[in-house]
């Protein structure tokens, strides 16, 4: 069977892996024009370790984690109040990994070694005939698969093309997330420091490989409508909504303009009731985003693309099966995954008026510990099935 995979990230690269890995051919086509690297930190937990294990990527991973060494907790003044382990302020138990996005996408590329990925393109069109799937492309000729899987994130192309707009299954959080890169002034080395109260949160940090800072920013939308696409108007509403917090964040809005990472999002899930139609699948985040604040969404991502891949090569490409058979056993993982980021966003939006501005050192440890335990069990609550008859190559 040939099937066509949209994007080239933490879904769609272990999805061709394990397509090819059960006799399939899979294409990988991904809009930028090379493979994205840098990113934020995400980390992996859970049944998606499992997972890497299965790939022989887990050693890789182990290899290129951040190793974070702890976090500074500061008061908007910039006194520290608390001080973590890179473990504990990151949700992180067992042998659970943190690793730059780009660089986890580097081990699953070089993991799918052999697969065809064609970069700079994307899908135009899907029309699903008889037998087959036919797609243009908005460069390549035209090309026949027998399944297409979006695997292109939140804001995905084919879901738009298969399913309808993404206004109809997005679940707005009521918050924006904000990251780019900073010249390292501070020095920090594998470390993290953090702003937080109820309503908004600002971060920097630098992982013992980056030349640069990575400065973060959290906020609850307050009845703001940003513009996702007018970075003029989403700078404008970081220099209001984080007006009077001293600390760095004065120096990091000056650094904002000059970034050419930038990037800048709702903090939403993808809600749908079917993750299937016809030819066409979706995985990762355009399926079923749990968003960052569940801090599972590359867990999701690894573990969706290993299940769907099993039950098509266990259903022997018969991909009506194989669509129920995915959804059936993926979808309580999902449910109690996307939970932990409605709870995290519950928080952070609660109304000020009832809820303490600006967190003590130990009202935060008390937060970052009650949801590591859940974090912990969402993450583990999937048994994974044995695939390993299926393998061809």
């Amino acid at each position: 069977m040939d099937i066509l995979i949209s994007g080239a990230g933490v879904a769609g690269l272990p999805l061709a892996y394990w397509l090819r890995r059960f006799g399939f051919h899979p294409t990988v086509v991904e809009r930028a024009g090379a493979l994205v690297t840098g990113g934020y930190k995400i980390d992996v937990r859970g049944s998606a370790l499992d997972v890497l294990r299965l790939m022989g990527a887990h050693d890789a991973v182990v290899e290129a984690s951040t190793r974070m060494r702890g976090a500074l907790l500061v008061d908007r003044a910039g006194t520290v109040i608390n001080e973590l382990s890179g473990d504990q302020f990151g949700h992180r138990v067992g042998g659970d990994l943190e690793i730059v996005r780009g660089d986890l996408c580097q081990i699953l590329m070089d993991r799918a070694s052999g697969v065809e990925i064609i970069f700079d393109d994307v899908i135009e069109s899907i029309t699903e005939t008889p037998g087959r799937a036919e797609v243009t492309f908005r460069r390549g000729k035209p090309r026949a698969f027998d399944l297409v899987v979006g695997a292109d994130g939140l804001h995905s192309n084919v879901r738009r093309l298969a399913f309808g707009d993404e206004s109809e299954f997005l679940r707005d959080l009521g918050m924006y997330l904000c990251v780019y890169t900073v010249p390292n002034e501070l020095g920090l080395d594998r470390m993290e420091v953090q702003y937080s109260e109820v309503g908004r949160v600002a971060a920097l940090w630098a992982t013992r490989a980056a030349a640069g800072a990575k400065a973060c920013f959290g906020f609850a939308a307050g009845g703001r409508r940003i513009d996702l696409r007018d970075r003029r108007q989403q700078e404008e509403a970081l220099r209001t909504v984080y007006d009077g917090i001293g600390w760095q964040v004065p120096r990091l809005l000056e650094l904002m303009t000059d970034a050419t990472d930038w990037y800048f999002d709702v903090a939403a899930q993808v809600d749908m009731k079917e993750w299937a139609r016809g030819r066409v699948a979706l995985t990762g985040d355009a399926a079923y985003c749990a968003s960052p604040m569940s801090g599972q969404g590359s867990s999701l991502a690894l573990v969706g693309a290993y299940v769907l891949a099993g039950e098509l090569a266990a259903a022997s490409g018969d991909h009506r099966t194989a669509f129920a058979e995915y959804d059936r056993l993926l979808r309580p993982y999902v449910i109690a995954n996307q939970r932990l980021g409605i709870q995290s966003a519950a928080f952070m939006t609660q109304d000020p008026a009832t809820a303490p501005a600006e967190l003590s050192g130990s009202e935060i440890e008390s937060v970052i510990d009650g949801s590591t335990r859940r974090i912990a069990e969402a993450a583990n609550a999937i048994a994974l099935k044995d695939y390993t008859p299926f393998r061809r190559t």
